[in-house]
């Protein structure tokens, strides 16, 4: 059988960005976990750091969206990045998720780099709920994308085990598993355990994302001795060589793996087989897989980092991508390859273009490819140092520079001030956008001009008097000082279709010592005064790092100024009188606060 598909174990080479030019929780059901027996994961720990960045399908930056990697937690910035630094990783197989309101939800599962900052990518799918049945006649379910679901009459279970009956909203997303994209998309990596609790690597044909709700946003699935039928499209390009008969594979949530579960057959190219629940299900043909590490280098010799480096199978109609990632600052990528088979390594430049490709393989045992050097004619670089000054003149210490070209953002953040960083531009670029923000007073300059593919040194660049956005800010008085602390990035929600429900306002960073958790709620999604308990705002502020707890209650005064259109900004200002279970003894305050944040 020839290994075609995006084959096995997308290795997420050990993402890294380093802080280097890194290109709301609804209540429902328990995700369905299937069973993996006996299956005992392999460790090898490594300490390391880690930066995410989320994006949505139109590749554009997702604010607020949670990420967790273990037992931290953090949200995504103004900028769509996250960051767990210096701790500990695992180089057979890190997973961080990330979930957000209005999205399925995503995670990669990647093989870290000792010692660097390993970079993921994750882009999160819009869960629409765009198509609907009778949970009582039962009913067949369309994708506009080729997919398709047919589901038994009084077949759906509401979160306590008991039989639905009413209507039931569905929401479903079919993979191309020949896209590119797909690999930022999917859940965990292409690696699965079989039946017999083996690690594999997978070759799939295709996935789908499905979830089940009733018209009151309750989470339904499918109940015990029911299941459903579910039809995937092959692209034509993958039909030749697809087997007659494969696997089936469920998501792991809890683990970041794929599990072996049933069996799909082949007919008139879409593959059909049944599922007990839903999640992510993948129709894969398993491989063995071995480990594999590189380094990317200019002609110099020095590493290059955050290019995105992709392993393809090479076969008798071309090559098909195998797995995809971006190299660590130092130019390494590590992870897991498909094993006996010839493969093409390519490296890519920010705007698609190939910079490096080489056949390599097949490999029968783990393999170190060395160095791999990209020669100066295919780099475009242009070399930006400087420096970022605040409003006093004193250099940023919690920085960020964003190069915007030819439609797109690269971001590189910046501490002490200075800053000297070489960026890959496109074939055509011109000039670029240098724009500088102060994370620390939530400032940003006027964006500055530079040519491309030259050295420059554009001295200070003045962060001030633009405003950021997306932030909560805290003044708590005791009567004897005054606690300041902005919280960022902060997100807003509203729905309306919700009863009870109008806007939240919310900050969470679990990664921090204490925690740290910030909501409150306007019964209403129009700018106005929501003062007093009349108003039924509910607020829940804890920030153990300085020192702050209050129990739920009411602002004395809350006042919602600006109420914008989604993408545009909700501005407020609220003040409250109460104590600060923080300290010992609890002490009566008086916190003042504004906000400015987008609305999602």
């Amino acid at each position: 059988m020839k290994k075609i598909g995006i084959f096995c174990l997308l290795f997420m080479i050990a993402l890294s960005a380093c802080r280097d030019n890194i290109d709301e929780v609804g209540t429902t059901e328990v995700p369905f976990e299937p069973p993996i027996v006996n299956w005992d994961p392999q460790t090898r720990p490594v300490d390391g750091s880690v930066t995410g960045f989320v994006v949505d399908e139109m590749g554009e930056p997702v604010v607020g969206a949670v990420a967790k990697m273990g037992n931290l937690s953090t949200s995504t910035d103004d900028f769509g990045h996250f960051f767990f630094n210096d701790v500990q990783l695992n180089a057979l197989g890190t997973l961080v998720s990330i979930e957000k309101a209005g999205y399925f939800n995503g995670s990669r599962r990647f093989f870290a780099v000792a010692d660097q900052t390993n970079r993921v990518k994750v882009e999160l799918l819009a869960k629409a709920f765009d198509y609907s049945f009778d949970a009582a006649a039962g009913g067949e379910v369309q994708t506009t994308d080729g997919a398709s679901i047919v589901f038994s009459p009084n077949s759906i279970k509401k979160a306590d085990g008991t039989i639905y009956t009413g209507n039931v909203r569905v929401a479903a997303k079919w993979l191309d598993p020949s896209a590119l994209q797909t690999l930022d998309q999917m859940p965990g990596n292409l690696q699965g355990v079989d039946l017999e609790a083996n690690e594999v690597a997978l070759q799939t044909y295709g996935m789908v994302a499905v979830e089940l709700e009733s018209d009151a946003g309750e989470a339904l699935n499918i109940s015990e001795g029911n299941t459903a039928t579910l039809s995937m499209p092959v692209p034509a390009g993958l039909q030749a060589d697809a087997p007659s008969e494969i696997p089936l594979w469920s998501f792991s949530e809890e683990h970041g793996i794929w599990v072996e579960e049933s069996v799909a057959t082949l007919s008139g190219g879409v593959y059909t087989g049944e599922v007990s629940h839903f999640s992510f299900w993948n129709c894969d043909y398993p491989g063995d897989l071995v480990e594999f590490t590189a380094q990317i280098v200019n002609e110099s010799g020095n590493g290059l980092g955050n290019y995105r480096v992709t392993i393809s199978v090479n076969t008798a109609t071309g090559n098909v991508t195998a797995g995809s990632g971006y190299s660590c600052p130092d130019g390494s990528v590590a992870g897991m390859i498909p094993a006996n088979l010839e493969l093409t390594i390519t490296v890519y430049g920010i705007c698609g273009q190939v910079i490096y490709e080489a056949v390599i393989g097949p490999f029968s045992d783990d393999v170190d490819l060395g160095t791999l050097g990209v020669g100066a004619g295919a780099l475009n670089q242009t070399q930006v140092a400087g420096e970022l000054r605040d409003c006093n003149n004193d250099l940023v210490q919690n920085g960020l520079i964003i190069f915007e070209f030819d439609g797109r953002r690269v971001f590189e953040y910046v501490t002490n001030g200075a800053f000297d960083v070489s960026i890959g531009t496109c074939d055509n670029t011109s000039d670029l956008a240098v724009t500088g923000v102060n994370l620390d007073d939530l400032e940003q300059s006027d964006p500055l001009m530079v040519t491309a593919n030259m050295v420059h040194d554009v001295g200070a660049i003045s962060v001030c008097g633009v405003q950021l956005q997306n932030f909560i800010w805290l003044n708590v008085d005791d009567g004897t000082s005054v606690t300041s602390v902005v919280y960022t990035p902060a997100a807003a929600t509203a729905d309306s279709t919700l009863t009870g429900f109008g806007t939240s306002f919310y900050f969470y960073d679990n990664n921090t010592g204490g925690g740290t958790n910030i909501f409150f709620l306007a019964l209403g999604d129009i700018a106005g005064d929501y003062s007093g308990s009349s108003g039924n705002m509910v607020e829940i502020i804890s920030d153990q790092d300085n020192n702050l707890s209050f129990q739920s209650g009411s602002f004395d005064s809350f006042i919602i100024s600006e109420y914008g259109a989604f993408g545009e900004p909700i501005i407020g200002t609220f003040e409250w009188s109460t104590t600060n279970y923080g300290v010992q003894p609890p002490a009566p305050v008086t916190v003042t606060g504004n906000f400015n944040i987008i609305r999602q």
